[in-house]
């Protein structure tokens, strides 16, 4: 009987054209964009960071838009000449596509939204949800942002066209191929971030595997960025001649490529280079099919590995717990654990990375504008002190696993002092090495013995503050492995009066040793630049035996409500 009320239903539903399990393409391309306009919307509900974030930088890109309209200005109307403006508009548009490309890969474990391995489950193939994926890539600020510089660039294009344009048959020719040379262009922008998100997605690598690769392409992003901004303090001292004489070479190059080869071909028309635009057509057209191919092929092998899992070798090392040279026990077990967070998870890791990277910065500043190297050496010293606040959230870190604590009646001294001695092994002898070079490379010996004083007693003082804090003001972190880009933990209210206080609570007591610091290095006295560093270490040495007081006595009083508050991950 079932049978056939079940045949019967079928032959109802093809007579009025209804399929089960059957969607049109423009149906799922609707569905797509409505799902990425959904997605979007709610990751700012409860978000106010990132929210703040996006307004910011879009009020930064209209900025950047204007700024590309005067420059567009200047070298059409009211440059009186049409030489400089191919050269422009060629170099424009290579750096726009490599920024579209290298943007995803340095911010190592961003996800695209429309991630293909959340449509595993469902009967869709790479080629069914491709142009969905790729209608969707369009929806979004950056995308937005992007197409309305490429309409003003292609405005002026024929403003520069109707004003320098070689004949009138080739100015034509010209704004033929404009708009589809531009849009290809565009379309290349979005294909490439979306193609290697999905390559990233379908690699079946290990966890920490993909967290180590967060941390260096957090750390290559931050390096690039302090790059950036030595080489922008060094432009005083650039030969404009020579930067005259390569730019047009460096440009040339990249219209070459596939990254220029698109935004080049309407430029190579208007003067009259047919043969140069047509290879450089097929060079874009060649680049958007394998692009396009590579991204399907790597949709597909995203949604197998979805299903499938990652691989493991399943041969894991064990080792000890408390490290050899530590005596067994609550404090050694405690090293042990921390000694290993510090190894394995991205969220300590993130932390010991950064902070490398900023002092080379600042050494690096010192070298380019040699006026500046007292002030780079006091920041040296003081991001060196700094690191040791990267413990005021340890109680949230533990997170559900710190039940282990409570129930088996961990002393609350063990447990703090264990994880200061971790981050000591890791970070002391780091901090000596660079506190005391850095004054060595500045040509500043004499001042070596103060940094290393200062910088530890300032380390010394940020464990007590850190272990204080994290005892009486704990916040919910995001789990072990997650990616610096996207660790939420950091933007909330307790994360930002944590990190305040603590940094008052370092620098308030470390007052009096900074002024006599300071007054020796004036007068050129060793004496004073010793009392000093002296002051220092008292200073850091007070902080952490009053700091440690207060949170051994408050977490043997309060650690189940401490628990309480983290026992959760964000």
């Amino acid at each position: 009987m079932v049978g056939v009320l079940s045949t019967e239903h079928s032959q109802v539903a093809s007579a009025q054209g209804i399929h089960h399990g059957e969607i049109s393409q423009k149906s799922l391309i609707r569905l797509q964009l409505g799902l990425k306009w959904t997605l979007w919307k709610r990751s700012y509900r409860k978000n106010v960071g990132k929210l703040i974030g996006t307004i910011i930088g879009a009020l930064y890109a209209l900025g950047g838009l204007v700024g590309l309209v005067f420059l567009l200005l200047g070298t059409t109307l009211w440059a009186g000449e049409g030489e400089t403006f191919p050269l422009i508009v060629r170099g424009l548009g290579a750096v726009t596509v490599l920024l579209w490309f290298l943007i995803p890969v340095l911010a190592f474990g961003v996800d695209d939204t429309l991630d293909p391995r959340a449509f595993a489950l469902f009967p869709r193939s790479a080629r069914q949800l491709q142009p969905g994926m790729f209608a969707a890539a369009a929806l979004s600020l950056p995308s937005v942002l992007t197409l309305l510089a490429v309409a003003i660039v292609t405005a002026f294009e024929l403003l520069w066209l109707v004003l320098f344009g070689q004949g009138a048959g080739w100015i034509v020719v010209a704004a033929v191929a404009l708009i589809p040379a531009n849009l290809a262009g565009l379309a290349l922008c979005l294909l490439l971030p979306r193609a290697w998100f999905a390559h990233s997605a379908s690699r079946s690598s290990s966890r920490s595997g993909r967290e180590l690769g967060g941390i260096f392409g957090f750390l290559a992003m931050f390096a690039a960025i302090y790059g950036f901004s030595l080489a922008m303090q060094g432009l005083g001292d650039l030969d404009l001649d020579l930067v005259r004489a390569l730019l047009p070479q460096v440009v040339g190059v990249l219209a070459w490529t596939p990254f220029g080869a698109l935004f080049a071909v309407p430029m190579d028309l208007a003067e009259g280079q047919v043969l140069t635009a047509l290879l450089r057509a097929l060079i874009g057209a060649a680049t958007i099919i394998l692009v396009w191919r590579w991204w399907r092929r790597s949709i597909d092998l995203s949604l197998t590995s979805a299903l499938t899992g990652d691989s493991s070798s399943g041969d894991a090392k064990v080792s000890p717990l408390v490290p050899r040279w530590v005596r067994p026990g609550p404090f050694g077990a405690v090293m042990g654990r921390s000694l290993r967070y510090w190894r394995r998870d991205s969220r300590y890791l993130a932390a010991l990375g950064i902070y490398p990277v900023i002092v080379l910065f600042f050494g690096a500043m010192g070298f380019v504008l040699p006026e500046s190297r007292p002030m780079m050496l006091g920041m040296a010293i003081f991001m060196c002190g700094m690191s040791g606040i990267s413990l005021s959230n340890e109680i949230g870190f533990d997170g559900p696993a710190g039940w282990v604590n409570l129930v088996t009646g961990l002393p609350a001294r063990a447990n703090l002092l264990g994880r200061i001695a971790a981050q000591a092994v890791l970070m002391v002898p780091g901090v000596v090495v660079v506190s005391a070079l850095i004054p060595l490379l500045f040509g500043m010996a004499e001042l070596a013995p103060m940094a290393v004083m200062i910088s530890l007693g300032t380390m010394i003082g940020g464990w007590g503050s850190s272990m204080a804090l994290s005892v009486l003001l704990p916040y919910p972190s995001s789990p072990p492995g997650t990616n610096p880009m996207k660790d939420k933990s950091a933007s909330s209210a307790n994360a930002m009066i944590s990190m305040t206080v603590a940094m008052l609570a370092i620098i308030v007591p470390m007052i009096p040793a900074i002024g006599v610091g300071i007054w020796g290095a004036v007068v050129g006295s060793l004496l004073l630049t010793l009392l000093a560093g002296a002051l220092a270490l008292a200073a850091g040495a007070v902080v952490l035996l009053v700091g440690l007081r207060i949170a051994v006595v408050r977490l043997d009083a309060r650690y189940p409500d401490a628990f309480q508050k983290v026992r959760d991950h964000l």
